[in-house]
């Protein structure tokens, strides 16, 4: 008798741990990857938790139903009832699903909120999906690239065998610091796409003509692997994502390479100003004043990277998304105030987003740009006038001591902020010197 209690045992052990680990290899095979930013988090278990509540209403629904099948059948010679209008059922298939429901909305609703938060970036990059590609502008500092597949012909014909990383290895992948907030401005040069990283928790559609956003931060420093989540023609499946998550030191080293490599020189500080014995100070605009032909040649550049999407090479717009002509427009050639809105403030309810991202140099070259070609002949705009934008109408105020010199010996002509109309009052006080 014993002996035939321990083989049962010893079988039922057996079957436990079988099932323990089938269930551990299914958990490794069929579960989400494994996250590495706190969003990502806050969706894997968003997920358990809707898991839980589904599998047990499946128990309960499912488990009523076969056993009434069962217990109640014909054979037995059980009769159906007839009932109507029962004023307990219907409340609680009211009120169970109601409180079921609260249940799930409380942590998806932190989730979304969260997810939504792009707030306060310590880094923007701006992503651009082409056919069948990524781009990657470092807004910030000034360069940007293409990532492009790597995953070699002959493996794509099975003429070789596949990579560990079979159509999810690039030239260049996405580079940013760990533990670092990450917001990533999300557009498409030609068709829909979308950027999707699972480990980072981010999935965002690419639209022509609109600026999407979302944001990650990382905290573990690897490799994080996706794809165009977005059926975008017959290579949809060759435009991997690759993102290279880099220490804070290695990801400074980084940067300063890439800049040597686009060619862009680092700023250097600028030497302090040493006071004089006067009180008076006048206002300098924060940037210097480029010349026409640099502005519209910068802004060619920066145009065909952002507008010409929507606008096209021909500035004649796109009247299929809403995106208007700028040959000729009113707001290019009119004012340089209301274009200057225009870029800053986008315009709600059309196509139009707002390109504060962009550095004052890079919106004023592209204004410049739109104001003198095609059939537009109308000026320019400079950094200055943006900087002054972005300050509420007022450039920002240098400190700068006036010689205390007779009033013949000052000078006849006073430089201020462009744009304004009248002497800023520290100017004033020194011509009234």
């Amino acid at each position: 008798m014993m002996t035939t209690q321990k083989n049962w045992f010893g079988k039922l052990a057996a079957l436990g741990a079988a099932f323990m680990m089938g269930v551990a290899n299914a958990e490794m095979r069929y579960d989400l990857k494994p996250q590495v930013t706190e969003v990502g988090r806050m969706q894997h278990d968003l997920h358990v938790l809707i898991m839980w509540v589904i599998s047990v209403i499946f128990v309960l629904v499912f488990g009523a139903m076969f056993y009434s099948l069962y217990a109640h059948r014909k054979s037995k010679g059980h009769k159906a009832a007839q009932f109507h209008e029962h004023v307990g059922v219907e409340i609680a298939w009211t009120v169970i699903p109601f409180l079921i429901l609260v249940v799930m909305a409380f942590p998806a609703t932190k989730a979304v909120l969260a997810m939504k938060d792009t707030s306060s970036p310590d880094l923007t990059i701006k992503v651009t999906g082409y056919q069948w590609k990524w781009g990657y502008d470092y807004i910030h500092d000034g360069f940007g690239y293409l990532s492009t597949l790597t995953t070699p012909l002959a493996q794509i014909k099975n003429e070789a065998p596949k990579a560990e990383n079979y159509l999810l290895e690039v030239d260049n992948p996405m580079v940013v610091p760990m533990n670092k907030k990450v917001r990533v401005l999300i557009t498409a040069n030609d068709v829909l796409h979308a950027w999707y990283v699972p480990e980072l928790g981010v999935k965002q559609d690419a639209i022509p003509g609109f600026v999407r956003d979302a944001w990650f931060k990382a905290d573990k420093p690897g490799l994080y692997r996706g794809q165009c989540a977005e059926l975008c023609g017959k290579e949809h499946g060759f435009m991997p994502i690759v993102v290279e998550v880099k220490s804070e030191a290695d990801y400074a080293k980084w940067v300063v390479e890439q800049k040597a490599k686009s060619g862009v020189a680092e700023k250097k500080a600028e030497p302090a100003v040493a006071a004089a014995p006067a009180a008076a100070t006048v206002a300098l605009a924060a940037a210097g004043p480029m010349t026409k032909d640099e502005l519209v040649a910068h802004g060619k550049g920066v145009y065909d990277a952002n507008c010409v999407a929507c606008h096209g090479a021909d500035g004649k717009g796109n009247a299929a998304i809403g995106a208007k002509a700028l040959d000729g427009s009113k707001i290019v050639q009119g004012p340089k105030g209301e274009q200057i809105a225009m870029l800053l403030n986008g315009k709600a309810g059309s196509a139009m987003a707002s390109f504060k991202q962009l550095s004052d140099k890079d919106l004023a070259a592209v204004s410049t740009y739109t104001k003198n070609s095609w059939g537009n002949k109308s000026g320019e705009i400079q950094p200055a006038d943006f900087t002054a934008a972005r300050g509420g109408g007022a450039a920002p105020v240098i400190a700068v001591a006036a010689p205390a010199v007779p009033s013949a010996q000052l000078p006849a002509k006073l430089y201020f902020a462009v744009g304004k109309t009248d002497l800023p009052a520290e100017t004033k006080a020194a011509v009234a010197a």
